[in-house]
């Protein structure tokens, strides 16, 4: 009776965590095809005739989407100062980082296209509506539903700002592009990297990197260079390549070392 008890129970646990396993790969593929979805959308819905400027430094319009289905807003950006400018602006930054973001498999960084519009090239990324900005939530003291969720997700953040370069989050003075839907689902989006991939060697300062996700920690580790460099070569000069690999490894010996001091429970969430 024992034995036929115990079986009974280590079955349950396998069917319960195989179905939990299920929908997780289930909600990943989801993203996945909305993402694609959404990048179609981006690439071949019509553009309206009126537009609103969205950046007073830099060339950057909020515009309207139709597909005959959907109308939407988009955030299109044609700055294009690249390194070696001394002020580096570039809206094939933003593409880079979107391109980053879905090898690691993070859905942080909204879609986003290059597109030609009106004879000139930019990004052109759909747009967040209904969004709280976490300045703002900071501001009020809105409290989220779920607070070690967004907290968690913040330090996912904090590892893919280290490892692009780009310090707006990490700087508590500027937080505008960050994103929550807090009427849905507190969904976080990081909206802005055109002055990110500074060719650093070296972790950002002030942006600690204390926890990091077990699915964004493996990610980092299996991350091939070839991959990456193939689908950042368009967006990135080879000297910014190089130095986010070495934030790469930098951050994944990071983590071991805390690892190492604290444990794996106390640094790697689910």
């Amino acid at each position: 009776m024992k034995i036929k008890t115990i079986l009974a129970i280590l079955f349950l646990i396998c069917f319960t965590y195989g179905i939990w396993g299920l929908c997780k790969s289930l909600t990943a593929n989801q993203e996945n095809t909305k993402q694609k979805d959404l990048e179609e959308y981006l690439k071949t819905a019509k553009i309206g005739t009126d537009k609103q400027q969205a950046g007073r430094r830099t060339e950057a319009w909020v515009v309207n989407l139709d597909d005959g289905k959907i109308k939407r807003r988009g955030f299109f950006k044609v700055t294009d100062r690249h390194r070696p400018h001394h002020l580096p602006d570039c809206y094939k930054y933003l593409i880079a980082a979107y391109e980053l973001d879905k090898l690691l498999d993070l859905n942080l960084v909204p879609p986003v296209v290059e597109r030609e519009i009106e004879g000139r090239k930019g990004s052109l990324q759909i747009g967040i509506e209904g969004s709280l900005r976490e300045a703002e939530r900071r501001r009020k003291k809105i409290k989220p539903p779920d607070p070690e969720s967004l907290e968690n997700t913040l330090e996912e953040l904090t590892v893919f700002e280290n490892l692009t370069y780009s310090s707006s989050f990490c700087d508590q003075k500027d937080l505008g592009d960050i994103l929550i839907m807090h009427k849905e689902d507190w969904k976080v989006w990081r909206v802005d990297f055109s002055e990110a991939f500074a060719p650093s060697p070296e972790l950002i300062p002030e942006c600690k990197i204390t926890r990091c996700s077990k699915k964004l920690y493996q990610n980092l580790i299996k991350l091939d260079h070839k991959v990456l460099k193939a689908k950042l070569k368009h967006y990135l000069n080879e000297e910014e390549i190089s130095m986010l690999l070495k934030r790469k490894q930098i951050i994944i010996e990071k983590i071991k070392q805390l690892i190492d001091e604290k444990g794996e429970e106390s640094v790697l969430f689910s």
